[in-house]
């Protein structure tokens, strides 16, 4: 043990327990680093302080390269300072050369134990059981005490939508950054606000369907019988209607189609059967 309570010395022999098995109570970040190593030397202070700063919340575990060289070759070292975070005995995160203290704290937050994480699992837990009003109150007290824990803002925003909370549902995803609003789930979600606001102004769908019915080339019955479509969760109809706007009118409503197509792609995620199928018949229409 360091002279720091939150530091570790780590040897070939107390690696497995000092490491791997602490990782599965709280992340251990393991620095590679070499006495003649003169960026390792001016990393370990900025370490150093993170390590007191967190108050346990990781460990610092500081393995010296040259007297260590089985766990360099384990862990594929190739360059000092390396930084390996551990989680359940895993690497999780892998920063090499010097490196600045926003970045490193990125990457020890992103696996820390939070409260509101244990929130989150509190409220997914009553969400499964039935108690939608329990879940709801114990997401917008975990979104009070940690309002940049982005995983409760989604969820907090995907449950208010399932409830019809639209207007704070939107609230919540138009405050968090442009990268997370862009990204699925977030971009998803904002896309099925966008077609419940659409849909409560346009007529029905046994009416629009007639509208095409007499005339097919009505580009707007069938962009709107597209949105209540995907309001209505039948995602494989609206992907349909919206394709078949991109062959008969691309430029329908400043490419209306396109983008409702990107939007039905972002709701159903990127791993869904549909999404691929539908993505090369797009890419065929524009190209």
């Amino acid at each position: 043990m360091s002279e720091n309570n939150y530091i570790l010395d780590i040897t070939e022999a107390n690696f497995a327990e000092q490491v791997l098995t602490k990782s599965y109570q709280t992340p251990v970040l393991v620095d590679f680093w070499a006495a003649w190593c003169q960026p390792c030397q001016m990393l370990m202070p900025l370490l150093k302080q993170l390590a007191e700063s967190y108050q346990g919340q990781f460990w610092l575990a500081k393995v010296n390269a040259d007297e260590a060289q089985s766990l360099t070759h384990q862990y594929g070292v190739r360059g000092l300072p390396t930084l390996k975070l551990f989680r359940h005995s895993e690497v999780v995160e892998e920063l090499v050369g010097v490196q600045p203290e926003s970045a490193i704290r990125a990457a020890i937050d992103r696996h820390l134990i939070r409260e509101s994480d244990l929130l989150l699992e509190q409220a997914q837990t009553a969400r499964a059981t039935g108690q939608e009003e329990r879940s709801l109150e114990l997401l917008h007290r975990a979104a009070e005490i940690d309002p940049k824990n982005h995983r409760i803002s989604l969820t907090l925003a995907e449950t208010l939508l399932k409830q019809g909370e639209i207007a704070e549902a939107e609230q919540i995803l138009t405050t968090l950054p442009r990268e997370i609003r862009e990204e699925e789930p977030a971009s998803g979600l904002l896309a099925q606000i966008e077609f419940t606001a659409f849909a409560s102004r346009a007529p029905d769908i046994a009416l629009l369907k007639q509208r095409l019915k007499t005339n097919p080339e009505d580009s707007e019955a069938r962009y709107l019988l597209g949105v209540q479509q995907a309001f209505s969760r039948d995602y494989q109809g609206a992907l349909e209607q919206f394709l078949d706007l991109l062959k008969r009118d691309p430029k329908y409503g400043d490419s209306a189609a396109r983008k409702a197509l990107l939007a039905v792609f972002s709701i159903l995620g990127s791993d869904h059967e549909l999404v691929p199928l539908y993505r090369r018949q797009m890419f065929r229409c524009l190209h």
